[in-house]
């Protein structure tokens, strides 16, 4: 006896739950009442995502100095404090002393550089939270968290000790939070905005971009932002920002390295407004400016995001169009975007890419927003095939993954141990009571590491030319005992007349020995400068050197070329 007729049709009661079941796959983030299971879900994308990205950066950190000089002072300032370049940083100043005294492990600059990588992952669980406030679900959000993470620049600077991840973080953070606020949350989240606003204007000044856009965000629910209570907050927050400043002030009495030293207010005034970068800014004429600037924002933005533009053209289409408190939203975002990107293309700085990363965080917004336009499409219009979802959801596990391999070689800084192993060789070499002859900023700062930072400075006599270095002609001038910026340097060097000279630029060695310098290799890629022999007293001058660590324009033990 047969359970089953072979004539029956066996295949239709089962289409009934196959469909349900595509339905219930498609809209189960949404359509679920249970707000605690939700929650839960999020924790659970949330440290997925944040621990995937703290692998790759730590898989891509840089194990010591490198990159360039902005990067060496900030991890010997971990350990001495100071005054830094314009327009002084005071919070990330005391952030980097405060976790090398609660995170000792490690050299300074290696641990400098992990307090980047744990801010950029924190960043971009941010930015994770951020979408799903905005509802693009977990899968999307995660995807696009994760292409963020691995974009080539914001990548580099969560492998370095550098300013930009702390910057990031606080514009997502207070996106986050005005964003809930304005979606119908509690007062709270509104003044906690706020206040982290007015504290990132003690870490970078270019947060003042966003005021527009969060203007705009509280204006359009005045009746509950405007209110007596919100304003004795806000006025209480924006004096504790300002406050922040007055540790420069400190800092600069106390501090083992000042680079600007601060006499007062008028000087702190200065340093805030930009001190000496404040020439390579809008200094372009029309002209200039279509012909070089606005090429080389689609040159970042092509090589951030590859083939990622289409959706975020869609996203910002979106954005716009949202009804209510969700456009509000997008239209701070893109008004983040648009004056980030003209200030970026009139800042002329070699480093200006940095500078776009306020507009690729505002993009990666919108990544996530195109692409959760592209998921809905496909589910509203074909309901019915799981090939194209599967396929759908494979595309998108596949962009972190393309853009992290394309990216690696350019973002990781893992490799990068040249010029520590070559300045270390140098210092040792050197020995004691001996000057170091640098030709730029960036090597003056790898020298000040190790003398700054691990001590070497008072420990064994040394010292270093300041700032900009110095050139072959000053060098010269010094040998010919004619003083110049290398004798000021070398008087640092206490009790020796003539201390001995060292560098460790073969650009510099080249070309001291082009002029008739005598130069001796001691050490692979180290050289000892010689004194010229006195007619007088030849024996007692050709063992002797000399060394300076001053510029033409500074006495500093170390200055700034590089621009935050």
């Amino acid at each position: 006896m047969t359970l089953l007729s072979p004539a029956a049709p066996t295949s239709a009661p089962a289409e009934i739950p196959r469909a349900a079941a595509r339905r219930v796959a498609a809209w189960a983030e949404r359509a679920t009442d249970d707000p605690s299971l939700q929650r839960r879900r999020d924790r659970g994308f949330t440290l997925a995502v944040g621990g995937v990205t703290l692998l790759v950066y730590l898989r891509s950190l840089m194990p010591g100095i490198g990159y360039s000089g902005d990067v060496a002072k900030w991890q010997y300032m971990s350990v001495t404090g100071g005054v830094p370049h314009a327009t002084g940083e005071p919070l990330w100043v005391a952030l980097i002393q405060a976790w090398s005294a609660v995170f000792p492990f490690g050299t300074p600059a290696w641990r400098t550089n992990l307090l980047s990588a744990v801010i950029g992952t924190i960043a971009v669980t941010v930015l994770f939270r951020l979408l799903r406030v905005l509802d693009v679900r977990r899968s999307v959000a995660a995807v696009t968290a994760l292409t963020f993470a691995v974009s080539p620049t914001f990548w580099t600077q969560a492998s370095i000790a550098e300013v930009y991840t702390l910057h990031i973080l606080f514009i997502a953070s207070v996106t986050l939070c005005l964003a809930k606020w304005r979606l119908g949350d509690s007062n709270r989240w509104l003044l906690a905005g706020m206040f982290l606003y007015a504290m990132s204007f003690g870490h970078h000044l270019m947060t003042v971009l966003a005021l527009p856009g969060l203007l705009w965000l509280v204006w359009s629910d005045r009746q509950r932002a405007v209110t007596l209570r919100n304003a004795v907050w806000v006025g209480l927050f924006c004096v504790l920002g300002a406050c922040q400043y007055l540790y420069l002030l400190w800092m600069s009495d106390v501090g083992g390295y000042v680079e600007v030293p601060l006499q007062g207010l008028g000087d702190l005034w200065d340093l805030v407004r930009g001190g000496e970068f404040k020439d390579e800014m809008w200094g372009f004429s029309v002209f200039e400016y279509l012909e070089h600037r606005v090429p080389l924002l689609g040159q970042i933005v092509g090589a951030e995001y590859l083939l990622l533009q289409a959706p975020i053209a869609y996203g910002i289409w979106r954005g716009v169009r949202l009804e209510g408190a969700r456009r509000d939203i997008s239209i701070h975002l893109f008004s983040l975007g648009l004056l980030s990107t003209v200030f970026a293309t009139n800042y002329d700085v070699f480093d200006v890419e940095v500078f776009f990363l306020p507009l690729l965080f505002v993009l990666a917004v919108f990544l996530g927003l195109g692409l959760e336009g592209a998921i809905y499409y496909f589910h509203m219009h074909y309901p019915g095939h799981e090939r194209i979802a599967w396929g759908v959801v494979g595309a998108l596990m596949a962009i972190p993954l393309l853009t992290g391999v394309v990216d690696y070689r350019r973002a990781s800084q893992r490799g990068n141990d040249d010029d520590a192993a070559r300045v270390e060789r140098a210092v040792e070499v050197a020995g004691e009571d001996a000057l170091f002859i640098t030709p730029e900023y960036r090597e003056t700062q790898y020298v000040a590491y190790f003398l700054l930072a691990d001590g070497l400075a008072e420990e064994r006599n040394l010292a270093v030319v300041g700032r900009h270095g110095v050139t072959t002609r000053q060098i010269e001038r010094y040998l010919r005992g004619d003083g110049g910026p290398v004798a000021t340097a070398a008087e640092r060097v206490e009790g020796v007349e003539r201390p001995s000279l060292y560098t460790a630029s073969p650009t510099q060695a080249e070309e001291l020995e082009d002029e008739g310098v005598d130069v001796t290799e001691v050490a692979e890629d180290v050289w000892r400068i010689e004194y010229p022999e006195s007619d007088s007293d030849s024996s007692s001058d050709s063992d002797s050197s000399s060394d300076s660590d001053s510029s033409p324009d500074s006495d500093s033990d170390a200055g700034s070329d590089d621009s935050d």
